[in-house]
């Protein structure tokens, strides 16, 4: 049974060779299945119940984890796999998350240019500090943003940038000569305090100043009034990021990865109690049909369970008919699940 593709470029990403690929297996891509370790070890306790068959293949499979920095690398490991997949490789200096401008771009950031792109955001300010909203929450309409950039347009102009439309929600921004500014990706930043991602350096003072302008121009704007008024946040900021060009497509082709979105949400949003519940469903829609009698695979997979800080690459073979009859060697997949790499 396939799975559900969540990322709009997936088709792209199928096409794409995935380093480390066992030949042969089928490839599954996870977001949001490794929890973050505070809650990992209480999570892995109800495993069992909640996924069995996942419990099982992590049980009998071969682990190979690694840790990831998304301040380091500026986007989310997801996004890195995504990257890697599509056959982008950074220039020297350049972080991984750099690429996510011409590869959700698409055709439109393929002229050669660098493509830096603008995520329509929302700021929330508590008393201490500030968060970006999860981009995905915003349900942003395709006439709100036309109206936002209608508005913006003269301050963009003015400030030597200028924005072409992509989706509702983003924008590609074309910078003014001499700066290109080290960015993150809005997934990686959502939800975290901006004191730790805010660019103060002098380099990046005119994009400041035009964000502070066009945040001036937005508030009380129609647009945020009517999306009040429906119960969405409103539309007070741009986050900026992206930077590279387009890279040559991959000479050779993998095998397709099936990319199983259930999790991505609830791990973003930390809604533990709906991630189980979105775990038992995948696991009983699309892990179960893919399971002999034993519970292991009927062909050889390999999973990719992404998380926040880390992805796990876990390999599985079918066993011999005759090994088939024999309980399974178990391995401790909590020294990894539950524990810091």
């Amino acid at each position: 049974m396939a799975l559900t593709a969540q990322a709009a470029s997936a088709g792209r990403l199928a096409a794409a060779a995935d380093p480390g690929t066992t030949i042969g297996a089928m490839l599954i891509a996870i977001p949001g299945a490794l929890p973050p370790l505070p809650v990992a070890a209480e999570l892995a306790r109800l495993l069992p119940q909640r996924a069995p068959v996942l419990h099982g293949w992590l049980q009998a499979g071969v682990a190979h984890v690694a840790a990831f920095d998304p301040r380091e690398h500026g986007c989310t490991p997801y996004e890195a796999w995504q990257l890697e997949r599509a056959g982008y490789r950074p220039a020297a200096g350049e972080p991984l998350g750099a690429g996510l401008g011409p590869l959700l771009a698409g055709p439109a950031g393929a002229d050669g240019e660098p493509v830096w792109l603008a995520e329509l955001a929302h700021l929330s300010l508590g008393t201490d500090q500030a968060t970006l909203l999860d981009p995905a929450t915003m349900d942003l309409r395709a006439e709100e943003a036309a109206a936002l950039l209608d508005t913006a347009r003269p301050c963009i102009d003015a400030a030597g940038f200028a924005a072409d439309p992509l989706a509702p929600q983003r924008w590609r921004l074309r910078l003014p000569a001499g700066l290109a500014p080290r960015t993150v990706s809005p997934a990686a930043v959502a939800g975290q305090p901006l004191r730790d991602w805010w660019n103060q350096d002098a380099a990046t003072r005119p994009w400041r100043r035009l964000l502070n302008e066009i945040q001036m121009a937005w508030h009380e704007h129609p647009v945020n009034e009517a999306r009040a008024a429906r119960g969405a946040p409103p539309v007070n900021a741009l986050w900026l990021y992206g930077g590279a060009a387009a890279w040559p497509a991959p000479a050779s082709s993998a095998a397709p990865a099936d990319i199983a979105g259930q999790l991505e949400a609830p791990h973003r949003a930390g809604d533990w109690a709906g991630w189980l519940d979105a775990l038992a469903e995948l696991d009983r829609r699309h892990l179960k049909p893919l399971a002999e009698r034993a519970g292991l695979p009927a062909r050889p997979v390999q999973l990719i369970l992404l998380g926040g800080d880390r992805r796990a690459t876990l390999t599985l073979k079918p066993r011999g008919r005759l090994l088939s009859w024999l309980p399974a060697p178990k391995k401790n997949w909590n020294a990894w699940w539950s524990r810091p790499v």
